[in-house]
């Protein structure tokens, strides 16, 4: 479903990404770990075709986006979730959510259900007529969520879910991306700090130090703390690998 070869990115003489491949089977989530400036928001970037000056090779559902990045990654219907939402202000929840179906230039009766559909999966019914302003932080959260899923996209890159959260609102998170992920068929790539999140619906994990893939294996070998990064990123111990300054 996704590969991607040799991802290098550089802002002027400061190198963010170094020489990181992947691939993510169908219907899989990939968490990416990482301190503050590691890199791991870039990288969600460029396989999202949000950033497309990188040197490498992306592929995306059997399409290489060598050339032309965002027309081709947008064909496959690859959809990305803001870390605070990245909802309109002006715009109330039934119209931030179909933004994107009506540059579609789809029925409006079609649009109606399937926003309405939307808001149903994420627990939002009734909520159609509010301004991001009257809602929460994990409301705002849901509806960003809901307007990727009306896209019917076979991937979805969420930008620090739990960012703000708290760890009930958290675990919630967790379970409605799982929910979607089995009743859609998604592959999802997940960037976030939350330690809890990630064991909870990773399969595989990559951690970034340095631009570089420090760790890249599964869920399962990551928090068995056998490799020297791992161990200190989840122990938060001040002595080890990674400089914490």
């Amino acid at each position: 479903m996704i590969k991607a070869e040799k991802i290098n990115v550089r802002f002027g003489n400061n190198h963010i990404i170094r020489d990181i491949s992947l691939e993510i089977k169908p219907v899989k989530n990939l968490v990416i770990l990482g301190k503050n400036g590691s890199g791991k928001s870039v990288l969600l970037k460029c396989l999202s075709g949000l950033y497309e000056f990188y040197d490498g090779m992306i592929e995306i559902d059997g399409i290489r986006a060598d050339n032309n990045l965002y027309y081709r990654i947008k064909n496959t219907v690859v959809s990305y979730v803001f870390q605070k939402g990245g909802l309109f202000d002006s715009f109330n929840v039934f119209d931030n959510i179909a933004f994107g179906l009506r540059r579609k230039n789809l029925p409006e009766s079609e649009i109606e259900k399937m926003v309405t559909d939307a808001l149903s999966s994420v627990g939002l019914s009734g909520n159609e007529n509010k301004f991001p302003s009257e809602l929460s932080g994990g409301m705002q959260k849901r509806v960003g969520l809901a307007r990727a899923i009306c896209m019917n996209p076979k991937v979805i890159m969420y930008d620090d879910p739990a960012a703000g959260l708290d760890p009930v609102l958290t675990d919630q998170i967790a379970d409605l991306m799982m929910n979607i992920q089995k009743n859609l068929n998604i592959t999802s790539v997940i960037v976030t700090h939350d330690l809890k999140l990630a064991h909870k619906i990773a399969d595989d994990i990559m951690l970034i130090y340095g631009g570089k893939a420090v760790f890249y294996g599964s869920n399962d070998d990551f928090f068995a703390m056998q490799n020297e990064y791992a161990k200190q990123f989840i122990t938060g111990d001040i002595e080890g690998p990674i400089d914490i300054y």
